[in-house]
């Protein structure tokens, strides 16, 4: 079969535009904060059945560095106080590590300090409620075989954040 020019040329254009696309694809940064209380017990908030992805898993509070953010640790603490109601300050931000993944860089804080109550509210982008429940959980619940597949986060890095802690 021999294709027309004006259906070759779409052909083209068609690889052309899709090759365009994946060549400005950029790698997502990602903004996570491990909130530690009195009791060495981390927050950990499940993803709503209205999220996009992994419904039902447990998270770190954080999500994906925006243009308006004015620097990582600024979206860390935009995303906490968007999905959880909670509150810090730069300053009270320890750096724990930095996870790369095939298409995203995750950064990875630590804190004990944080004002507010827990209260689940609507994305103010999107109008989506990401999650819908919290609990405090000790590391040893996270290292359980049986979190490995309703967690989204590596459990070494509550590890790492307690030393940085002490």
């Amino acid at each position: 079969m021999v294709l027309s020019k004006p259906k070759l040329a779409g052909n083209i254009m068609k690889k052309w535009h899709n090759f365009l696309n994946e060549v400005k694809k950029k790698r997502k940064t990602i903004a996570c904060i491990i909130c530690v209380n009195e009791g060495d017990k981390v927050l950990v908030i499940k993803r709503s059945k209205d999220e996009d992805t992994k419904q039902g898993h447990w998270d770190l509070p954080g999500g994906h560095v925006d243009d308006d953010d004015k620097s990582i640790e600024a979206a860390a603490l935009r995303e906490l106080e968007e999905e959880t109601g909670l509150t810090s300050s730069k300053k009270d931000l320890i750096y724990v590590d930095k996870v790369t993944t095939g298409d995203a860089d995750k950064y990875f804080y630590t804190t004990t300090k944080w004002s507010g109550t827990i209260k689940f509210q609507e994305n103010p982008k999107t109008g989506v409620i990401e999650h819908n429940d919290s609990k405090w959980v000790s590391i040893e619940d996270v290292k359980d075989d049986k979190s490995l597949e309703l967690r989204t986060f590596p459990a070494y890095l509550l590890d790492r954040a307690m030393e940085k802690l002490s």
